[in-house]
This record gives structure tokens, sequence and C-alpha cells, in this order.
């Protein structure tokens, strides 16, 4: 809403000319506090609509939209502690009120630490890898340990077990069982055979397909889409193929199913209460279907309803993307 308010400044200001309502104009102070406002909490707003896409994985894009993030409250943060920016009053409410935002941000960031899923989604996408754990931001050591753990989960759960090890276990698991409990009480120092087997038998760093994928160069075209460059290359990595698919299937949020929750209530209205719930279910993955497909109002361009501005070049709020990226230029330039 604020930032439609900004987009329809001068017809909001003719429109209170007109109707002699000259109070109610906001003031040359009150548009300025507005578009600050604006500037602040549109890379929150960006942030959150890119990671509640469900057209595509986005669980990869949460480490890289807090770094996003915390990079613009430090610039708000250093656009505050400006000498001409001390005196006003508002300013150090503002100040107050992104420093409370920046900690709450910290909170929520803290907890990726102990899911592996946002790391290893990270190094599983082509295009970036490690690349992320390698700028300044990030500590010497994370990128190391983030590879040696998600090799250490492909290794376990996806790296099929060689035929040679199986009988070897087998063989090593039949031969004890036919020992005498006194001769396995008698051997305490002796090692689990399962475990001196493994130990002696992981595949060394480098003859994985996850370490093969990490060495490997990327010469497909950038703009191609993840799921894709993995659909082509699954023949080369096909049980790292697998845990792609475990691990990008995450979402990052839990709006896609809402949103899948309140367009149920429109399907079954209170005219409609007797539907099926298998008839609600097709209903709903059919609009899911259309919508993906890229059917839905194919000609809102060319209609009245659309003022000439194409769909995908507005947003909810109405608002031309064109002219919210010409306006960030802007302001960032200022």
């Amino acid at each position: 809403m604020l930032e439609r308010a900004v987009y329809l400044q001068k017809p909001i200001e003719h429109f209170l000319n007109e109707e002699t309502l000259p109070n109610l104009i906001p003031t040359k102070k009150e548009w300025d506090q507005a578009k600050l406002l604006l500037t602040i909490l549109l890379p929150f707003k960006k942030t959150s609509d890119r990671l509640q896409q469900t057209t595509r994985p986005s669980i990869d894009s949460v480490f890289w939209a807090y770094e996003t993030l915390f990079n613009e409250i430090d610039e708000v943060q250093t656009v505050f502690a400006l000498p001409k920016n001390q005196e006003r009053l508002w300013i150090k409410e503002l100040a107050t009120a992104v420093t409370s935002m920046r900690n709450k941000l910290m909170k929520y960031y803290g907890k990726t630490e102990k899911p592996y899923v946002y790391a290893d989604s990270v190094i599983l996408e082509p295009w970036g890898k490690t690349s992320l754990f390698s700028q300044d931001s990030w500590e010497s050591d994370h990128k190391n340990r983030y590879i040696n753990r998600c090799r250490e989960r492909y290794i376990r759960d996806y790296q099929p077990v060689d035929s040679n090890i199986s009988k070897s276990i087998s063989k090593s698991t039949s031969h004890s069982l036919k020992r005498k409990i006194s001769e396995l009480e008698d051997d305490e120092d002796d090692e689990d055979d399962y475990r001196s087997i493994t130990k002696t038998t992981l595949p060394a760093e480098g003859d994985t397909e996850f370490d093969q994928y990490l060495n490997a160069s990327i010469t497909s075209f950038a703009k191609e889409k993840t799921l894709d460059w993995w659909r082509k290359h699954q023949n080369i990595y096909p049980n790292l193929s697998r845990m792609v698919r475990d691990t990008l299937a995450v979402p990052a949020t839990g709006a896609g199913v809402e949103r899948e929750f309140s367009k149920s209530g429109k399907v079954a209205t209170y005219s409609r209460s007797r539907l099926n719930h298998n008839t609600v279910t097709e209903i709903m993955m059919f609009k899911n279907f259309v919508a993906r497909q890229g059917q839905e109002l194919n000609d809102w361009e060319d209609s009245n309803l659309g003022l000439g501005i194409a769909e995908d070049k507005v947003d909810d709020m109405g608002v031309p993307k064109k002219w919210r990226r010409q306006w960030w230029l802007d302001m960032k330039t200022r």
C-alpha cells in the first residue's frame, strides 16, 4: 500500500486539490518519510516474493536472502548515522525500529545453523555451488565445513554400497553369529565388524559423484533453470540427482501451501457447500496447472481491464515493475 501511494503521489495531490481538501495533502516531509520507509521495506518485500515462489526451487536462496537483507539494514543504519540525520527525531525513532528489525532477523537466521538443507541446497545449485561461502562475510572454515558435511550425507544416504563390501559384511556377520557369547565377551577390545569394514572401504575423496560434480565446470547456458540442468545431467550423476530431488523439493516458506488453502476457500463457498472434496482438489489442481502454463488472462494486455499494461509487468497492488525498478535505482543513487 505504501508503494502504491508513492507511485500515485501526483494523482493523489491532484485529486485532493480538485476536491478542495488541501489540508489532507501530505507535506514534502511526509512524502520523504514515506519514501524512506519504502526504501527500507522494499528489499524485504522483494526477498519475500522470491522465497514464496513455487515455480522453481527457492530453498537455495535462503542464505543469499539473509545476506542481502543484512547488507540493506547495514546500509540504512550507516545513512541514519550521518551528522545531518542525528537531529531528526523521527529518524532516531526509525533507527530504533531498524535495530529491532535486525535483531529479529538475526534470531531467525541463527535457526538455519542446524537444518543442513540450507547449506546442501546452495552447494547443489549448479551455477553457484560454493561461491556464496567464499564471500568476505563468511568465515574461512565455513566453506570446507559445509562441503564435508554435505559429502558425508551423500555417502551415508545416497552412495550405493559396493557389492564386494556387501559380501564382506555378510561373510563377517555370518561368522560372528556362530561365535559363542563367551568368545564375544573375551573380545572387548575388538572393534565392531561393521565399523571396521566401513572405515576401510569408504570411497576416497574425489571418487564420488559429489566430488566429480564439485570439480566439474558448468558449460550450459547461465539462464538455464536449475531443475532443467539436473534433468539433463541425471545420467551423469544418477545418485547425486536423488539427493537433489530430496533437497530442492523442500520449500523455503509455507506461503505456497497457505495460498492453496486460500484458493480452496474461493472454490468451496457457502453456495457450493456440497462439492465433494475430490472435486475441490481437482479444481484447485486444474487452476494451478493453467496458471503455470501461462494460459490464464492471455489477452489481458489488450483489454480495457489491463489498461495497456501486461499482467506480468505489474504486481498484486497494480504497481508496474518497470516503475519500481527505476524508482529503486533513483533512490539508491540519491
